[in-house]
């Protein structure tokens, strides 16, 4: 109970009093004033009572308040202190990052060399592959055509000639078709083939292989490193292609080592020029065991000549003749005559 109300309570009680003794008429002076001795007490008492109660709530203020400055005093904060913690965060974040930045390119460096090594290994492989198929297949064409394509020959190798009596070619080869290289000591079985993708899956000699169009693998026969290309893929089938030596060919090369080699001899795939340069001689081939050269004189187009018989050829106004000389060890010598 507040203050105001019990001053209005006791005020009310007085009022009442005197109002009743104005209308009585007949209290006396000590009644009256014992009356309002006893009306006052209980609003006494309670003005008391309100006084202590806010007194003691006014503490109990006091002391929160108290409480809550300590409080905020306690969680103050340095500002010095928060500034060099921020700022050597700041620097350990700022290190990792260059550290991780450092990591990283290591990282991109160390795969974009790798990458380009890879590339270039690949590459390499691609370049060998079709630089060994397309050795194949001129090896092949020159030996079927018996070397009339190469024109006078000069810029043939001996090389590239002598493989010629080497390489094969098969035909266009489906799926489940074999071809057969080196006397049937090569069979190269097809598996699967994929013109979109330019690849086939072969089998060589019981060994898989996956290679593309111009990819070429090694396959061993006997002592032999062999070479195996595949040539062309189309929707007809693969053609594949074998520079790998057959028995014959073995036993011819071993013949002709055998053999002696003649005096100015020269390889396949070399021009001679004689009768101070009235015929030119371009050989082909040269078969020892049957003592017989392929040549071309003064000419693209070849013909099979023996040792010891001539040919007859016009050169300008002259007539001139041709006769191989001898044959052995994998060579040929000429001699010509012009008049």
């Amino acid at each position: 109970m507040s203050n105001k109300h019990v001053v209005f309570g006791a005020g009310g009680v007085i009022i009442g009093l005197l109002a009743g003794v104005a209308v009585g008429g007949a209290v006396s002076e000590s009644r009256m004033a014992e009356a309002i001795g006893q009306s006052l007490t209980p609003a006494q008492e309670a003005s008391a009572e309100a006084a202590t109660s806010t007194q003691e709530a006014l503490a109990r203020l006091e002391e929160r308040l108290g409480t809550l400055e300590q409080a905020v005093n306690d969680s103050k904060v340095d500002p010095d202190a928060l500034t060099e913690g921020v700022r050597a965060s700041t620097e350990g974040m700022s290190a990792k990052l260059d550290e991780m930045q450092t990591a990283l390119s290591t990282k991109i460096s160390d795969t974009a060399k790798s990458q380009t090594e890879a590339m270039k290994t690949a590459l390499a492989d691609i370049s060998s592959g079709i630089e060994e198929s397309a050795r194949i297949a001129a090896s092949a064409v020159a030996s079927a055509g018996g070397g009339g394509g190469s024109g006078s020959g000069e810029d043939a190798s001996s090389e590239a000639m002598s493989a010629s009596e080497t390489a094969e070619l098969s035909e266009a080869m489906g799926v489940g078709q074999t071809a057969i290289f080196a006397d049937g000591a090569l069979r190269v079985f097809v598996s699967r083939l994929d013109a979109q993708s330019g690849s086939a899956r072969l089998s060589i000699n019981g060994e898989p292989s996956m290679l593309g169009a111009g990819g070429t693998t090694e396959a061993s026969v006997g002592e032999q490193t062999c070479a195996v290309s595949v040539m062309a893929l189309t929707d007809e089938g693969v053609t594949l292609g074998s520079d790998c030596k057959g028995a014959a060919q073995e036993e011819a090369e071993q013949q002709a080592a055998a053999s002696e080699a003649p005096e100015n001899g020269m390889k396949p795939g070399n021009v001679v020029s004689l009768a101070d340069g009235a015929v030119r001689v371009f050989l082909s081939s040269v078969d020892d065991e049957n003592g017989m050269a392929r040549i071309a004189v003064n000419g693209v187009s070849t013909q099979s000549v023996a040792v010891g018989d001539s040919v007859d050829v016009t050169s300008g106004d002259q007539n001139c003749t041709v006769t191989v000389t001898g044959i052995g060890q994998g060579q040929a010598a000429f001699e010509a005559t012009c008049g």
